[in-house]
């Protein structure tokens, strides 16, 4: 389970240093309701994020875990920015 004050932290970061559009809330939905990512929420608080990687333009899509998975590779670099920025911004505040 997600913090609730984590995740709504790395949101308001990510909206403010990606743009609003750049952020989408979601509720557990398939494949992701199965992940073990929940297991380590037990001893520590946490949120899960999810890099959008489709590109339905450009025929890249299918579902994680599935064997039509595609990604487009250009959404890696804005992957590392947001969670280096995210990482920068919780460390620099004193919020870990």
């Amino acid at each position: 389970m997600n913090s609730p004050g984590l995740s709504t932290a790395a949101g308001d970061y990510l909206s403010t240093a990606m743009g609003p559009e750049s952020v989408l809330w979601a509720r557990a939905s398939w494949p992701y309701n199965c992940e073990d990512f929940a297991l380590f929420t037990h001893e520590a608080p946490g949120t899960q994020l999810y890099l959008g990687v489709a590109n339905a333009d450009a025929g890249i899509d299918g579902a994680p875990h599935s064997p039509e998975f595609a990604a487009d590779e250009r959404a890696i670099g804005h992957g590392v920015r947001a969670m280096a920025g995210l990482l920068a911004h919780r460390l620099t505040t004193g919020r870990r």
